[in-house]
């Protein structure tokens, strides 16, 4: 049996076509795996939000393994020497889907977008998503820097950071204009990293989108989604924490 979310997208690609919200799945059903793949992260979102979000987008069948930040650090590391999971470079996150092993979060989300059609299609596509991706990914790292980085440096540096991903958020509101998405009725892996970068911006800074209304009507979009809002309404995802125990925002 297909899942009863994919359905509407399955069907349209059996017509050659989209679903409503853009999404072109890979031409291979959940219920054709013959075993779950793995995606492995700490209790909270970091750098695993975006990977887990584009799994539960796609209704790929997977274990989330997660690591107790908590109580699992030192376990986690010793084990890490074992790399028991066969990783070319152990670290967290990763991801392991048959012979597949990857770590580093963007590998893993490029790796997801080509599985599932949401990643560029033509040169024209490659070069915007090359671009935008890099430009959210600039926005992802200034939170999680300032976040991370010296007592000192947040509380000198925080206005400074946060104004200037509000600057690139703005430029970002421009481009996306009227479209759906950024690169227009297709969703594509840049706009799961959009939307995860803009939430966490927003859970420390709810006024950094003021102005953006585009970018606003993209996160509901997103949130819409059928695969996502079942997902952000379960029991399994994470609101909280965001960042690390040494983080000087969201942890505790």
């Amino acid at each position: 049996m297909e899942p009863t979310a994919l359905r509407p997208h399955l069907a349209a690609i059996r017509r050659g076509g989209r679903s409503r919200s853009g999404l072109v799945l890979f031409r291979r059903s959940v219920s054709q795996r013959s075993m779950p793949s793995q995606f492995g992260y700490w209790t909270i979102r970091g750098w695993g939000q975006a990977p887990r979000l584009l799994l539960e987008l796609v209704g790929e069948d997977y274990v989330d393994d997660r690591v107790d930040l908590v109580n699992g650090e030192e376990k986690y590391f010793e084990e890490k020497k074992k790399n028991p999971h066969e990783l070319p470079f152990p670290n967290l996150p990763y991801y392991n889907d048959g012979d597949i092993r990857l770590t580093q979060s963007m590998a893993i989300l490029r790796y997801l977008a080509r599985k599932y059609n949401m990643g560029a299609t033509t040169e024209e596509e490659t070069r915007q998503l090359d671009m935008l991706e890099g430009v959210v990914q600039d926005t992802r790292l200034y939170f999680f820097d300032i976040c991370h980085g010296t007592a000192e440096n947040y509380k000198l540096n925080l206005a400074a950071v946060a104004e200037r991903s509000a600057m690139f958020y703005k430029l970002l509101d421009d481009y996306l204009g009227p479209r759906r998405w950024f690169l227009g009725e297709r969703i594509t892996y840049v706009d799961v990293m959009a939307y995860d970068s803009m939430s966490n911006w927003l859970a420390m800074k709810p006024e950094l989108l003021n102005g953006c209304e585009n970018l606003k009507r993209l996160m509901k979009r997103f949130e819409a989604l059928p695969n996502i809002k079942k997902y952000m309404e379960s029991g399994r995802f994470i609101a909280w924490p965001i960042n690390g125990k040494d983080a000087h925002f969201s942890f505790k």
